[in-house]
């Protein structure tokens, strides 16, 4: 059936619906041209168990322009990111939410003169093209991300741009983080915790992998852990200095604890 037709349908029954000019084509060369534009990013990084997220959420609190990756994506960006989460969208619809939460940011910081025009009818017309530029100052914090996040990959201008971007670290005593995974990850199905041990065996080494489930299977949820924030710590290590110039976007914040109302506050008060 033609869109044209469920649109008129759905009035009958007393929907408002309105159809989109052009059509799905048309808006999916509009999200596809969202991620040729320039923004200017700020990344949070630190090794797993820092509480990114929860600064992430915070920043947003405090009026920061936040796109957070990991919501959109519904995965936590590890083995053990797709535990306790909803499925996780196509690449598709992926792409199309994520040009959404960025032109949303966009469209609340752009040149005075584009934003006193009259907006469109709601789903009736694309917004304008790339040519208005974002208001000065105008920033998107990202929490450090690979380019794979589960089953979906970050487009790859927009990803290019994220490792071009300044990273500001948060450097967290390995302790800490390790408190931090055990209460955050320590409630976790263990049948699927196990299976997410398994399928990174071949990286994280046979004896490795064993004395983790052993201690998982134990109850020994902290040794368990253990083994797995180190072996995380290691790739972590090896995806952020991979990046070009690392030595003039890497900001370290020293930060003595996993608290997200302290450390954003740090964050944010970084010279």
């Amino acid at each position: 059936m033609r869109s044209s037709a469920v649109a008129w349908l759905l009035d009958l029954y007393g929907f408002k619906v309105y159809t989109l000019v052009g059509g799905y084509k048309k808006y999916r060369n509009w999200v596809l041209e969202t991620y040729s534009k320039t923004y200017s990013f700020k990344i949070v990084g630190g090794y797993t168990g820092s509480g990114k997220t929860y600064v992430m959420k915070q920043l947003k609190q405090e009026g920061e322009n936040v796109v957070d990756l990991e919501d959109l994506a519904k995965h936590k960006g590890s083995a053990f990111g797709n535990i306790g989460m909803p499925a996780q969208p196509s690449q598709e619809m992926f792409e199309n939410l994520l040009s959404g939460e960025l032109h949303l940011i966009h469209k609340r910081f752009l040149q005075p003169k584009a934003s006193s025009s009259k907006p469109s009818a709601p789903g009736s017309q694309l917004p304008a093209s790339s040519s208005q530029l974002p208001a000065p100052g105008f920033t998107i914090w990202l929490e450090d991300e690979s380019q794979r996040i589960g089953d979906v990959n970050l487009p790859h201008s927009f990803w290019k741009s994220m490792r071009q971007s300044p990273v500001y670290f948060l450097d967290i005593p390995f302790e800490e983080r390790l408190k931090h995974i055990v209460v955050e990850y320590g409630g976790l199905d263990r049948a699927k915790v196990s299976g997410a041990i398994e399928r990174i065996q071949k990286r994280l080494g046979g004896l490795e992998t064993k004395t983790a489930l052993l201690q998982l299977q134990e109850g020994d949820i902290e040794g368990c852990f253990r083994i797995l924030l180190k072996y995380y710590d290691k790739w972590y290590a090896k995806g952020l200095n991979n990046r070009d110039d690392l030595k003039s976007l890497l900001n370290k914040i020293d930060c003595d604890q996993v608290d997200a109302d302290i450390n954003t506050k740090r964050l944010l008060n970084y010279k």
